[in-house]
């Protein structure tokens, strides 16, 4: 057999056989530099900060996202609430129920369906929003310093992208996990008085 043809040209890549190191599976990442992990632990200091600036309203970061969703869209449902917060119908049927109780909400039948039950917000309750309104201009001031108006936008592109392609997997009617309500750090306030025990949730 020509030696010349059967051998490998000068510079070509020798085949060789798997080793070790090459069937071993990629190093998993460590539970902190997980991307949901670190998503979440950002969340959860951010969801404290937020609560440290309302504090003296009497909200949790959950009730005050509920009163503001229903000043800006006096008349909405229950479900409708609770798939724009993307939250459990369940929860956001307690912090509602609480905030009613506490003089921010009311909710009356809807004239066209009986069976529905529509959120108001009380003058009480748009007062209230409105001051977590400008407190939220205030807050989202103090994140773009931290980051600067690029990269802040930057970060507000990727968290679209990530959001759009989970939804696009999942689909958009993923019905979010059921948690309990939790109980809120601080007692009975101006804000949510006559609110059951377990009823002021910190999360949506």
């Amino acid at each position: 057999m020509n030696a010349a043809v059967d051998a490998p040209e000068s510079g070509a890549a020798n085949p060789r056989p798997d080793t070790a190191a090459d069937l071993r599976s990629p190093t998993p990442p460590g539970l902190e530099s997980g991307i949901g992990f670190r998503l979440g632990r950002a969340h959860r200091r951010l969801r404290s900060a937020w609560e440290s600036r309302i504090a003296d309203l009497g909200l949790t970061s959950a009730q005050a996202a509920v009163v503001r969703a229903v000043a800006e869209q006096p008349g909405t449902g229950l479900r409708e609430l609770a798939r724009k917060l993307r939250a459990d119908p369940m929860n956001v049927k307690r912090l509602a129920d609480s905030l009613e109780r506490g003089g921010l909400l009311r909710s009356t039948n809807d004239p066209a369906d009986r069976r529905r039950r529509v959120l108001l917000p009380t003058a009480e309750g748009m007062a209230v929003s409105d001051r977590l309104s400008g407190r939220a201009v205030t807050w989202n001031a103090h994140l773009e310093g931290l980051l600067g108006p690029t990269d802040l936008a930057t970060l507000q592109a990727l968290l679209d992208r990530l959001e759009a392609g989970i939804v696009a997997q999942a689909g958009p009617e993923t019905a979010p996990v059921r948690h309990p309500v939790r109980i809120g750090r601080r007692g009975t306030s101006n804000a949510a008085r006559g609110a059951a025990p377990g009823a002021r949730g910190r999360d949506v």
